[in-house]
């Protein structure tokens, strides 16, 4: 008899670095458990320690556990864990390893399961086992005391296709159509080839397209990228079918033991007629069987297939073929999976359907806590369809592309006109510089121009939690007195921060509030189930100067104080110099000590050279529109300056955006001279409207923390103007309102914590978001 030490049941927890060594030939427990995984008759690549590394890149931790007899592996899984609002899940998916029909091996590969996720502090197991629907199969998950779950992640039901025999063998099992058009593809010139790396954007806007053609819901470009990393070549291809070099559909293909699995997919409205999706599909199949599968999965099929194939079979678990499906395929749907099914079926094969995701609570309270969160979750996402059931404008009524280039975006914002500088490509590359992510889109009308166009900021609440917000600054942009339009952008927008995860959106149009588009748009965001902001990123209000009339009848506007001011600073020997790079930190130690003086924090020194460089880089090129200049102001008794400003530009317009001043020379009025050169350097770059980027709420209240702001920019005739301000879509209404009320309260510790710091991160202030 061997010793019971030798049989022994043991977890190891495989860090999150770990896990994806082995992609790349990594460490050794990853390496010995992808050479077990692969060799095992119950093969997955959801198993594999590549995809363990992707889903660690997204908040995942990944935990082994194992059951050895010796140093040989005979059983395993890897356990994937997410941590939400302090109740951790694990989740095994298509695992663990085993061989079900061993009882004794099952059940110590369970109990090495459950140690694991206990010992992470998991509330409950989640497993998803690569094993087909029976009775059979049931009732042994039940006996492990194992329970259907409300929640399923992978599809359960799906077809799949032998690939074994010749080339000609697997067509001929294909519907003569669908050998007729992987061959139409062939002779029309569509080509298929691996897809660089390089060209990953082109897979992400071929999933966004698809993503909006057909409601599905996406990955972030970050995902797909970091899965080209981990998965090729070792486990996987992206393919990419194109005709003439344009790319017309891509997917994503991949293989462990004997199944080749059909991951992801997408294509474009163009050249439909000359079968790319055929081509891509024969080619990954051919991919497939040159490493050896002997199985091609098509990855999901809507469940009520599945079902009805379950029932043909007599419920024992095993596949019917296609043909044997008794469905009408013309009068099938044509949204989400049923389209999809019409597709896949025409390529042969059986129809499959696995045991789907059962859950064990491992702590019975923690647990009755989760699945309170998840009946929450559905109700919100029941109420929000029941809105958007009400006539509501569908998301896919306008062509909508995400951009890519600058130069294109900056035609798109020139063909729309009105565009504020917080739309530019420079404020995207900005904030991309400090944790957000910027995606820039376009929606076009019948004729192929720009309707409408919003560059949307997203970023993650914290590591390792799934959810995210959105943001729209002073967007987007479009005509808003067209109100179909309107509604069209806003499905459109609500439709994209559903699939980046996030738990709210906000934008921010630039548009006055009691104008009658401002009125007009009011109502609409309220019948649409959005919300004024409690958190205004931006001033709401704001004032300008028109700079169409000469400088005379500028100073003219002004109050007689203010031009008397002006001419002070000069006789008084202030000097306005227009400064450069080297002159930026002198600037924000300006900055920061009037942020000291009046108050308000102010962010990192690195947040700032990053905006201000970016925007005096962007005035250095005759062609873009974006610009900045800063302007010191300066006295020869002094060695530093006295006061400075910082502007933004963008087209016509220019924003007052960063101003500064010192204790030192303020009774010689540099900032008055500051403004006034400052407004004359505008004018003399083309631009029309001076914008002083801040006013009360009320002009008329005199506890308006702004009023001491709004009387100093009022003497330079500046007008006022009440605009419509900031609205969030919450995407998961009842998460969103925890955030609403927690977030307020978490600020207002963090301003006290911070109070007189000089150089934190801000909450507010004058420093944009």
């Amino acid at each position: 008899m061997i010793p019971a030490m030798l049989d022994q049941l043991q977890s190891s927890a495989a860090p999150v670095g770990a896990a994806g060594g082995a992609a790349n030939g990594g460490n050794a427990i990853d390496t010995t458990w992808d050479a077990f995984v692969e060799s095992h008759s119950q093969a997955q690549l959801l198993q594999t320690s590549a995809w363990a590394a992707l889903k660690a890149r997204f908040g995942w931790e990944r935990r082994l556990a194992l059951v050895r007899q010796g140093d040989t592996i005979q059983a395993g899984a890897s356990l994937l864990l997410r941590r939400v609002a302090g109740l951790s899940v694990a989740y095994v998916p298509r695992g663990p390893v085993v061989d079900w029909g061993d009882a004794a091996l099952t059940a110590r590969v369970l109990a090495a399961l459950e140690q694991e996720a206990r010992q992470a502090g998991a509330a409950v197991l989640r497993l998803e086992p690569e094993l087909a629907d029976s009775p059979g199969h049931r009732a042994l998950l039940w006996d492990h005391g194992y329970r259907p779950s409300a929640q399923t992640v992978q599809p359960p039901s799906t077809v799949v296709l032998s690939l074994e025999g010749s080339e000609d063998a697997v067509l001929q099992r294909m519907k003569s159509k669908w050998r007729y058009n992987v061959r139409l593809a062939a002779r029309k010139g569509v080509g298929v080839r691996p897809l660089a790396r390089y060209e990953l954007p082109i897979f992400s806007r071929l999933m966004d397209e698809t993503g909006d053609r057909d409601g599905f819901a996406l990955h972030s470009p970050d995902y797909y990228a970091a899965a080209y990393d981990l998965l090729c070549p070792r486990w996987g291809a992206f393919l990419l079918a194109e005709y003439g070099g344009e790319p017309l559909a891509s997917i994503v293909v991949a293989a462990c033991g004997p199944t080749a699995w059909y991951l992801w997919g997408a294509s474009s409205s163009r050249q439909r007629n000359r079968m790319p999706n055929h081509a891509l599909q024969w080619a990954a199949m051919r991919w497939a069987r040159a490493r050896g599968a002997r199985r091609y999965d098509f990855w999901g099929i809507p469940d009520e297939i599945g079902q009805l194939a379950l029932g043909l079979a007599g419920g024992d678990g095993r596949g019917v073929p296609v043909d044997a499906i008794p469905v009408d395929l013309d009068a099938l749907p044509s949204q989400g999976l049923w389209g999809v099914y019409r597709f896949k079926q025409g390529f042969g094969g059986e129809v499959v359907r696995h045991v789907g995701t059962w859950d064990k609570a491992i702590q019975p309270v923690g647990a009755r806590l989760f699945y309170l969160g998840m009946d929450a979750q559905r109700l919100g996402r029941a109420a929000l369809g029941r809105l958007h059931a009400r006539g509501d404008v569908a998301a896919d009524a306008l062509a909508q592309r995400e951009v890519g280039y600058p130069a294109e975006w900056r035609a798109t914002l020139a063909d729309l006109g009105g565009a504020h500088v917080l739309q530019s490509w420079e404020w995207g590359s900005v904030k991309a510089q400090t944790g957000w992510q910027a995606a820039a889109w376009a929606w076009y009308g019948p004729l192929g121009a720009p309707v409408a166009a919003a560059q949307l900021l997203t970023r993650r609440l914290a590591d390792g939690l799934p959810l995210a917000v959105g943001y729209v600054p002073k967007g987007p942009v479009l005509d808003w007195s067209d109100v179909k339009l309107a509604e069209q952008v806003l499905a459109q927008i609500e439709a994209q921060a559903r699939r980046a995860g996030c738990l709210f959106v906000k934008i921010d149009p630039d548009v006055e509030e009691y104008a009658d588009e401002g009125i007009r748009l009011r109502n609409l965001l309220k019948r649409r189930g959005w919300r004024f902001s409690a958190g205004q990123v931006q001033f709401k209000n704001t004032a300008w100067s028109d700079l169409t009339v000469g400088e005379d009848a500028l100073l003219e506007r002004m109050k007689s104080k203010w031009r008397y001011n002006i001419r002070l600073a000069e006789r008084r020997g202030i000097a306005i110099r227009r400064g450069g790079e080297p002159d930026l930190h002198a600037f924000y130690d300006l900055y920061a000590e009037t942020g000291a003086r009046d108050g308000f924090l102010i962010r990192p020194y690195a947040y700032y050279r990053t905006a201000w460089t970016t925007f005096l880089r962007a005035a250095a090129q005759p062609e873009n529109p974006a610009g900045g200049a800063l302007l010191l102001a300066e006295h020869p008794d002094e060695d530093r300056p006295v006061a400075g400003l910082f502007l933004l530009r963008y087209g016509d317009t220019a924003w007052y955006f960063y101003g500064a001043s010192s204790e030192r020379r303020r009774r010689d009025m540099p900032n008055y001279l500051l403004q006034w050169e400052a407004m004359r350097w505008a004018r003399a770059h083309g631009c029309t409207r001076y914008d002083w980027w801040g006013a009360p709420a009320d002009p008329d209240d005199p506890d308006d923390g702004l009023q001491g702001v709004w009387q100093f920019k009022q003497g330079f005739g500046a007008e006022f103007r009440r605009h419509i301000g900031a609205w969030d879509y919450p995407v998961q209404p009842q998460l969103y309102r925890l955030y609403t009320e927690a977030m307020p309260r978490g600020l207002a510790l963090l301003r006290r914590m911070r109070r007189g710091a000089q150089a934190a991160q801000p909450a507010g202030g004058v420093a944009p978001g």
